[in-house]
């Protein structure tokens, strides 16, 4: 090469040195792709799709104003999480953050939104159906079992949090099995403890895990 290197064999082997260094190149970033795309990527790689944001207006509880003697109340912005559990539009989520909701608001994973009606509730479990019209079959999650679940093993939560839209956090099951008093009137039972962030915003999305 240090002779001749203008030579047609020399180019010829020279680009034939640079078209491997390329191959070689391609090759290694196909592979450390493959190294990233963990379980946990795929597991939420999986979910999103049937993940849904929520969004709506709701009425405060009415409070006695007793420096005007008047009843006062207020309307906030409302934000929560939905799975999709069956294609024909029907979507879990935590009754809280839909009760009181005139016109609730879904936003799916491609942007598209359209407007829900709340089906059916269960105040005693905080949990709710609602059901959007849609002209294509949505694509539900695959429901997995909670039986099986140890302490210490990762899960992920995917939600609204705080409005921004299909977050993930990750954490460890820290218990299972754990009852809560919420107050004086209401106790949930049989719970899931994660240290995984859950937020405003996070309600009625999935755990997830690999």
């Amino acid at each position: 090469y240090a002779q001749d290197r203008h030579h047609p064999k020399t180019r010829l082997c020279s680009l034939l040195a640079l078209a491997l260094i390329a191959c070689s190149s391609l090759t290694m970033t196909a592979q450390g792709s493959s190294l990233r795309r963990s379980a946990i990527v795929e597991a939420v790689s999986q979910a999103r799709p049937s993940v849904v944001n929520i969004h709506g207006r709701k009425s405060l509880p009415v409070e006695y104003d007793s420096r005007s003697a008047t009843e006062t109340g207020s309307q906030v912005n409302g934000m929560g999480t939905g799975i999709v559990i069956d294609e024909r539009g029907y979507i879990n989520t935590n009754y809280h953050g839909v009760e009181g909701v005139s016109r609730i608001r879904v936003t799916m994973a491609d942007e598209s939104t359209a407007v829900a009606q709340l089906v059916a509730n269960d105040p005693k479990t905080d949990l709710a159906i609602i059901k959007i019209t849609t002209e294509a079959p949505l694509p539900v999650i695959r429901i997995g079992t909670s039986e099986d679940l140890m302490a210490g093993e990762t899960v992920v939560a995917v939600g609204n949090a705080y409005g921004y839209e299909h977050t993930v956090t990750k954490g460890i099951i820290s218990a299972l099995h754990r009852t809560v008093q919420v107050s004086d009137y209401q106790k949930y039972m049989d719970l899931i403890q994660t240290d995984a962030s859950i937020n405003p915003g996070n309600s009625g999305g999935p755990l997830l895990n690999i």
